[in-house]
């Protein structure tokens, strides 16, 4: 209900006119997202659990060692895809060698202007990781941990996670992103909480526009 909210909110602020590439729109719609999957994870807690983030999910300030796991956590789930892109550099080198090669997108656009730019690093790499760890590594993976156990919980939710970011990130994203599920998934399990997973979120999301400071993809 509230994610219906902050849309109508947004179309009657607006002129109807939607561009995938408008930070404000981009803004409104990754809010009305994410306000869907706290208010899941809220529900769930209240219903189901001890009405408390931090038992029920594992919700806690980050520990030293927290940052630690997530700092080897965000590199090593950036390198494991780039493999891949490589790979496919290497086999395309003509097409991406060119002056119009595709630019680079986070969250499914383009940033542009300051406002593009702050708003689009801050859903990055501070929203998401918060956001989308508490919903898939803290209710989705949890549930699935109690019915199926730990190791097919985190392949399930990885899954999950990986070909939820299709529509605003391409086809390749569940191939890109994977990996790197894993990375969360084992992070989650291993540390018992969501800080590390969250650390390694945001680290693996800000080395993404290390890719606009690259010529050969702009």
């Amino acid at each position: 209900m509230a994610s219906i909210i902050v849309a109508i909110m947004f179309v009657a602020g607006s002129d109807a006119g939607f561009n995938n590439n408008d930070p404000w729109y981009l803004l409104t719609s990754q809010l009305a997202l994410w306000v869907g999957m706290v208010g899941a994870v809220l529900v769930a807690s209240r219903v189901n659990g001890s009405g408390s983030l931090s038992t029920d999910f594992g919700l806690s300030f980050p520990r030293r060692r927290d940052l630690s796991f997530g700092l080897a956590g965000g590199i090593a789930g950036r390198m494991l895809p780039l493999l891949f892109v490589i790979l496919i550099v290497l086999a395309d080198r003509q097409n991406f060698s060119t002056p119009n090669s595709t630019a680079v997108k986070v969250l499914g656009t383009t940033p542009s202007g300051v406002a593009g730019w702050a708003i689009v690093i801050a859903l990055a790499v501070i929203g998401a990781p918060l956001v989308e760890e508490l919903f898939f590594r803290g209710l989705l993976q949890g549930a699935f941990t109690r019915r199926v156990g730990s190791v097919p919980a985190i392949f399930i939710t990885a899954l999950i996670f990986s070909f939820a970011h299709i529509l605003n990130e391409g086809p390749f994203a569940p191939l890109i992103l994977f990996p790197a599920a894993l990375i969360l998934g084992y992070l989650r399990h291993r540390t018992g909480r969501l800080a590390a997973g969250m650390a390694a979120h945001s680290i693996f999301n800000a080395t993404l526009f290390v890719l606009f400071l690259v010529p050969a993809f702009r």
